[in-house]
């Protein structure tokens, strides 16, 4: 029950609809859903698409790119979600994926856009951070699936091609940028409390 109870639960749900979606897709709908839902840029979207920005991340071209997407999100969920709690371990995922198909498109004209990275990248640059920020909070060491996937997912998975490392290092970007405002933020509500307590 315990062990139940530890597992990120957010990761696990994103995961379990990586999986329904793809299966549904290949099995029922034969392609149409990725029609329907896969990533495009601005200029090669209907005006009414919008929502692909935030669909695309759901949607992965082959059971290789899947299995290495959801691996990748549940160790990274098992090191940070029950750190920083659920909802914040979302905003993050989602602020990656959607913030890298924004600016992506803004540069550059795709379609098919899809799969998960720049989320997990966007939440491997908050465990980096945190871990350089306060060790004993984020503990990491080599010799453990989550952390030694994780390591070997953050460089292997750069080496696809230069789109796939682009919408990467923006991810990780945004995910960095994001954490660092957190902490300051935490900072200055540390520093305020202290002050109220001393008057």
């Amino acid at each position: 029950m315990n062990n139940i109870k530890q597992l990120p639960k957010f990761t696990c749900i994103l995961i379990l609809l990586y999986v329904w979606i793809f299966l549904l897709d290949l099995v029922i709908f034969k392609g149409e859903l990725w029609e329907i839902g896969s990533g495009k840029s601005f200029d090669s979207m209907e005006f009414n698409n919008w929502y692909r920005l935030i669909t695309g991340s759901f949607f992965h071209h082959s059971v290789l790119h899947l299995l290495g997407n959801s691996l990748a999100l549940y160790f990274v969920g098992m090191i940070l979600e029950n750190k920083i709690g659920s909802w914040t371990f979302l905003f993050i995922y989602f602020l990656g994926t959607v913030g890298t198909s924004i600016i992506y498109s803004l540069i550059f004209s795709y379609t098919g856009g899809n799969g998960a990275s720049p989320g997990i990248y966007a939440l491997i640059a908050c465990i980096v951070i945190l871990f350089l920020h306060n060790r004993s909070f984020i503990k990491l060491q080599f010799g453990n699936w989550p952390v030694n996937y994780t390591f070997y997912y953050f460089i292997l998975a750069n080496l696809v091609g230069m789109d796939g490392l682009i919408v990467h290092i923006i991810g990780f970007g945004i995910g960095s940028i994001f954490t660092l405002l957190f902490l300051y933020k935490q900072k200055i509500k540390n520093r305020f409390s202290i002050h109220l307590h001393t008057k």
